[in-house]
């Protein structure tokens, strides 16, 4: 519906952008819902407020930021579709996204769960990864700028405008006053940035997901601004309790004041996210845990899901139940008294104690005797696996199927390969392809060991019947590895099924964009 009384409504510019619906104001320019008459299709168009548009040197960066950010392709980045530059007006013309900002969606939940956390922030890492690789740094990383899609995808906004706003011959406006929360310590300084740049300011906004407040907060801008420069801030689990201590590892490094010791791209914030784990070890029980696999949640690749009803309001699709904020929060971790800790020294020296003499002859006849389990196989076995099958349920649904076979031959000198891709993201055709090994019966499966000459290139896993058509299918993943090189091993977690999928997430590093995989081994 056309909004009448606002001016603007009903203009078109560039004789095929008509304005249709005022969407929102920032500090630099307004965001209109328009109509591309050409094509027949709704657009987002982002105008420079007047006052701004007059500055010809500012109209000019404004065009030509634009025009670098088109040339980025990506799933997770907001497209831009053309530029306008008429008398008074300068505006570019974007992919029209329906949904609501991360912004919007933490003022209504507060905080959210680790696994939205980490899955947010490595669709995000994955389009500045993107950015970086063309030369661009977004430089305002924040909430506002992060789109959650009514169908579940989240995407990157204000690339161009992001470098205009840095521009050295700009007085602060209002727009960027309101990211000093999310600045990284050299630009505060005015030093040179980099891509290390943006992984802090993301590492800040994965701190506000996890806490519901942003890393340094003070009584002014300059203040929260300045507070970056002389101490970090807070660890996670001391804010909030129920903080995985992983998943809190990776936030503080990305907050790092010092850019050599923050992660050295995007990529590898990306793929400490995804191999973080976010099942076990919580904060409060214990750091240390193994951050090699991700063995619950997805956190890259998850589809939308059906959230269940909740008394605080509708939830948008594809975003996860609301957190619950009507009962008190939880209570304060307790450190182990003295006692606790004297016990469990004295348990772990039996321990030790019990090994040992276990391992001499006497000690295992000592302990051979009389014990049932002495007699009881391996806690896990090779499963029968009957053949494997490609899936690709985003294409035309034959991934190389006639070398599926050699996956599961025995013979690790043949493979199933995928097809090349002009990228490692499949040419932003797909989400992924994937290879499903069938057993010889149901099974409840222990690990899945695989070989593959490929580097760098991740996956998930997931067990069922292997009747699934599409991806949604097969439920939740039960585990998934990231940046694998050579042999790798997957904890499965006693999944029950008569099919495992293979799921390939990322084509690895190589210089042709395709997965090796030689052998695979299912153990239950």
């Amino acid at each position: 519906m056309t909004d009448p009384g606002r001016p603007g409504t009903g203009r078109t510019l560039a004789g095929r952008y008509r304005l249709d619906r005022h969407i929102a104001n920032g500090g630099m320019a307004e965001v209109w819902e328009a109509t591309d008459e050409v094509l027949g299709r709704s657009v987002a168009v982002k105008a420079l407020h007047a006052h701004l548009a007059v500055d010809p040197n500012l109209r000019a960066r404004f065009h030509h930021e634009a025009v670098a950010a088109a040339r980025l392709v990506h799933p997770a980045i907001v497209a831009i579709y053309d530029t306008c530059d008429e008398p008074g007006t300068e505006a570019i013309v974007m992919e029209l996204v329906r949904g609501r900002t991360l912004r919007q969606f933490l003022d209504e939940r507060g905080r959210l769960d680790p696994v939205e956390v980490a899955h947010i922030g490595a669709e995000v890492a994955d389009a500045l990864a993107c950015a970086h690789r063309a030369g661009i740094v977004h430089r305002d990383i924040k909430p506002a700028n992060i789109l959650l899609s009514d169908d579940g995808r989240v995407l990157v906004t204000d690339f161009g405008i992001a470098k205009v706003l840095d521009a050295p011959d700009m007085t602060m406006t209002s727009e960027l006053l309101g990211t000093v929360k999310y600045l990284a310590p050299e630009q505060v300084e005015s030093r040179p940035v980099d891509a290390r740049t943006d992984v802090y300011a993301l590492g800040a906004v994965l701190y506000e997901c996890l806490c519901g407040e942003p890393p340094f907060q003070a009584d002014t801008q300059a203040a929260t601004a300045l507070a970056r420069l002389h101490r970090d801030p807070p660890p996670p689990h001391d804010v909030v309790a129920g903080v995985p201590p992983a998943l809190e590892a990776v936030v503080m490094r990305a907050l790092a004041r010092d850019p050599a010791s923050r992660f050295a791209s995007a990529d590898d914030l990306r793929t400490a996210l995804l191999s973080t784990r976010l099942d076990q070890g919580l904060v409060g029980s214990g750091h240390g845990a193994d951050a090699t696999v991700i063995t619950g949640a997805p956190v890259g690749g998850l589809p939308p899901t059906s959230p269940p009803s909740s008394p605080s309001g509708p939830v948008t699709p594809g975003w996860g139940t609301p957190s619950v904020t009507t009962g008190p929060p939880p209570p304060p971790r307790r450190r182990m008294g003295p006692g606790v800790v004297i016990a469990l020294v004295i348990v772990v020296v039996l321990v030790l104690v019990a090994l040992l003499v276990a391992s001499t002859g006497v000690g295992r006849d000592l302990f051979d005797q009389g014990s049932p389990s002495s007699t009881t196989p391996s806690s896990t076995a090779a499963v029968t696996i009957t053949g494997a099958t490609s899936f690709d349920p985003q294409g035309g649904g034959d991934e190389n199927e006639p070398t599926a076979a050699l996956a599961v031959d025995g013979r690790p000198d043949t493979a199933w390969r995928t097809e090349t891709y002009t990228n490692r993201s499949f040419g932003n055709l797909k989400q992924g392809v994937g290879l499903v090994v069938r057993l010889d019966a149901t099974h409840t499966l222990r690990t899945l060991s695989l070989t593959s000459p490929t580097s760098g290139w991740s996956m998930a896993v997931y067990v069922g019947d292997g009747s699934a058509t599409d991806l949604e299918g097969w439920g939740a993943p039960v585990a998934s590895a990231t940046g694998i090189e050579g042999s790798t091993t997957v904890d499965l977690r006693g999944a029950k099924g008569d099919a495992v999928l293979i799921w390939v997430t990322d084509l690895g590093d190589g210089a042709q964009h395709r997965v090796d995989v030689a052998e695979v081994i299912v153990a239950g």
